[in-house]
């Protein structure tokens, strides 16, 4: 008899209702310790003790659920000022009030002794700093705790076929009074190399050469931090925070070709950069008037590349293109507000934000065809921005009843932006825009039953401009200039939002599930801003123009210019779904698996095919898997992380490159080889690989449909080995 197998569906759903019953069954000693109630968890010292934790990251990623936000941080955002959504990190109830300055950084730096209790907020939650319809970590320190203590931590890498380079931190924490202090140092190093083998194919399917790419980059920086907090006697609190980070980059890259015409080159880019960034907040009790409370940021990034191009390996070898590049950026942003108590559960928080944001960024590009001939100028932008922002604010909590609240809020935004293309002759062009945008949100929290929540979300958001973009750069995967656009808008979006969650008993961890939809107006992707022309010279528009009958010579007047631009909306919708579970249901309650899968399609008009597709470099499907077992009589941990994704692609004027990518996978094992001190290894890049690419490149444009040729590209990520040793004193 044949062995029957269920319909991957099914076999889905038994996995699910395996887990699940199982961690009803099996209470898990490991979470006793947790204190829950409808809408928070919280984990006190006690709890942590059997792990033998040296810095609070160690607490935090004992906490099912919280890794993937620890690593959703590490990504970074598109943040515009301090407006708070998704998962967020508090201290004390707090942000911390920087944008360079890294939360996760400060967490490294807490020792674990530091620490009285983490409270995991799920929903909008009341007198909180941030508005958020996802989870909130908030951790609150020991109230005037003078103990001192000095964290530090050596490191190095090893990516293979290269040498290992270490890296140290140190960081001193203690108090006089009513000071509170951390100072940190770090330096950083890391090296290693990219490369990947092209072959070459005709537009009749020919092959006709390959090209071998080897990529190599080394880093070193170093990085500076403060943090300083004074308790007033009359409940009153100042934090400040300071960052330093100068960092250098250096990349060397050959491009050996074979076969039909080769054209071997040499890349070399040297890119230094600097930044700080001065942050604080301030909070008062104003008595009847509530409670007041303020917040700043002041910061600066410089950055300069040199990029020289070189052809051929042996001589004649020349220099034939080289390019500059200097970025300057800094922004200023305060935010102040007050609390106020109504009647009943009732609360409001009035307040404003200003931010002025500068940004100046030169581009310059030289070029020759033979070794004779001086460099002359071929390309150069520009430009000079200025964006002043102001906000006001009103924020509405209501506890309706226990199990019921209602938070919303309304932000209006006056934005005005001054951006300059300066020519060579000194003359500009000025683009000067001022935009108002009315940001409503509506968020509702309903628990159910103790261990039952249902969210839902409203919100209008509006997207940072990213000023790099209005200037001209170099793409270098596609050997050639990306044109820069200075009338970007910011994107305008509306999110519907509804998530469910139930939480197993016993804190054996937590199912959820998301839907959600985006309706996004002005949404930028790359559009075409070529000038057509019919056969008199007339403009015409683009249908027109390939409407018109095929003439080779009339397209090689045409100056065919791709760049990011606006259109007028988009969409996005999904589901999110994910578990954190504790196995003691098979008998490992001190591990915890971690599964989630999303999907969401993502999709506009391409503007160049006037097809709807995916926006570039998307995928539908999103795979996690992370694992970490915890064998606290041998003071032993090990763990993997993996992801995995759908193909994507991108596009553009004239390419169409869609990519498989590998599973990214990665492990750690550490030890605590004796209090307050432990030793990590971490194996990086596992598979060895990061996807296969192919490339369908066109004659002029892709509406031309006149394959040129095609490319296929295999990608390597080549494999690391982390050691550190970290501990307390």
């Amino acid at each position: 008899m044949g062995l029957k197998i269920l319909p991957a569906k099914f076999r889905t759903r038994l996995f699910y209702s395996t887990l699940l019953a199982g961690s009803m069954i099996c209470p898990v000693m490991a979470a006793e310790d947790a204190l829950v109630d409808a809408a928070i968890v919280s984990y006190e010292p006690v709890y942590f003790e059997k792990f033998s934790p040296v810095t609070l990251l160690d607490m935090l990623q004992r906490i099912p659920g919280v890794p993937e936000v620890l690593n959703n941080n590490r990504r970074g955002g598109n943040q515009r000022g301090f407006g708070g959504g998704g998962d967020q990190i508090l201290i004390d109830g707090k942000r911390l009030a920087g944008k360079s300055n890294n939360i996760n950084d400060a967490l490294s730096r807490i020792s674990a002794d530091q620490v009285a209790k983490i409270e995991l907020i799920r929903g909008a939650t009341s007198g909180l700093d941030v508005q958020s319809q996802g989870l909130v970590i908030n951790i609150l320190l020991v109230e005037g705790g003078s103990k001192s203590s000095t964290f530090w931590k050596a490191m190095g890498e090893y990516t293979f076929g290269h040498k290992f380079l270490p890296q140290f931190l140190i960081s001193h924490s203690g108090s006089a009074g009513n000071l509170g202090y951390t100072i940190s140092a770090e330096t950083k190093n890391d090296n290693g190399y990219r490369p990947r083998h092209e072959i070459f194919y005709d537009n009749n399917d020919v092959e006709t050469g390959t090209r071998d790419v080897e990529h190599e980059f080394k880093f070193k920086g170093y990085k500076f931090t403060t943090n300083l907090n004074y308790a007033f006697e009359n409940g009153s609190e100042l934090r400040i925070n300071g960052l330093y980070e100068p960092n250098g980059f250096d990349y060397h890259e050959t491009r050996a070709e074979y076969g039909d015409d080769p054209d071997n080159v040499i890349w070399d880019q040297d890119r230094n950069n600097s930044r700080w960034e001065v942050g604080g907040d301030f909070s008062t009790d104003l008595g009847a008037l509530g409670r007041f409370k303020t917040l700043f940021v002041v910061n600066r990034n410089s950055e300069d590349t040199e990029i020289d191009r070189t052809r051929d390996y042996i001589d004649p070898l020349f220099i034939y293109a080289n390019e500059f590049t200097n970025e300057v950026n800094s922004e200023k942003i305060l935010r102040s507000s007050t609390i106020i108590t109504l009647w009943g559960e009732q609360s409001i928080e009035l307040g404003g934000e200003a931010a002025i944001t500068t940004f100046e960024k030169t581009f310059e590009s030289y070029s020759r065809d033979i070794e004779a001939d001086p460099l002359d100028l071929e390309s150069l932008d520009n430009v000079d921005i200025k964006e002043n922002r102001y906000e006001v604010f009103a924020i509405y909590n209501y506890n309706i009843s226990p199990e019921l609240l209602l938070q919303s809020s309304l932000t209006t935004e006056f934005s005005k932006i001054i951006a300059d293309n300066i020519f060579q002759d000194g003359t500009f062009d000025r683009r000067d825009t001022a935009f108002t945008y009315f940001k409503p949100r509506v968020d509702l929290r309903y628990d159910y039953t103790d261990v039952d929540q249902i969210r839902g979300t409203i919100e209008k958001k509006v997207s940072q401009l990213r000023f790099d973009t209005f200037v001209t750069s170099y793409d270098a995967q596609n050997d050639q200039y990306s044109a820069g656009n200075t009338d970007l808008r910011p994107t305008q979006t509306w999110e519907f939002t509804l998530a469910y969650e139930h939480r197993l008993p016993n804190d054996t961890g937590s199912l959820e599930g998301k839907a959600y939809y985006h309706y996004r107006k002005d949404h930028q992707t790359r559009i075409d801003f070529t000038d057509y022309y019919d056969y008199d010279g007339n403009p015409v528009s683009v249908d027109e123009f390939f409407a018109l009958p095929p003439d080779m010579a009339l397209r090689d007047t045409i100056d065919f210019t791709p760049s990011q631009g606006n259109i007028d909306h988009a969409y996005i919708y999904g589901v999110d779904l994910k578990s954190n579970l504790r196995m003691g249901f098979v008998g490992v309650p001190e591990a915890v698996l971690s599964l989630g899968y999303r999907f969401e399609k993502r999709r506009s008009m391409d503007q160049f095919t006037q097809m709807m597709r995916n926006f570039s470099r998307h995928s539908n499907n999103v795979f996690n898997v992370n694992f970490r077992h915890d064998v606290t009589k041998w003071g032993f941990a090990y763990g993997f992380d993996v992801e995995a994704k759908s193909n994507w692609a991108t596009y553009d004027i004239n390419y169409y490159q869609p990519q498989s990518p590998a599973a990214a996978i990665k492990a750690f094992a550490e030890y605590n080889l004796k209090s307050g001190i432990k030793m990590r290894i971490d194996l990086l890049e596992i598979t060895g690989k990061e996807g296969h690419t192919t490339t369908f490149r066109y004659v002029d444009h892709i509406r031309f449909d006149e394959l040129n040729v095609r490319e296929e590209r295999e990608n390597k990520r080549p494999r690391a080995v982390q050691i550190s040793l970290q501990g307390n004193f």
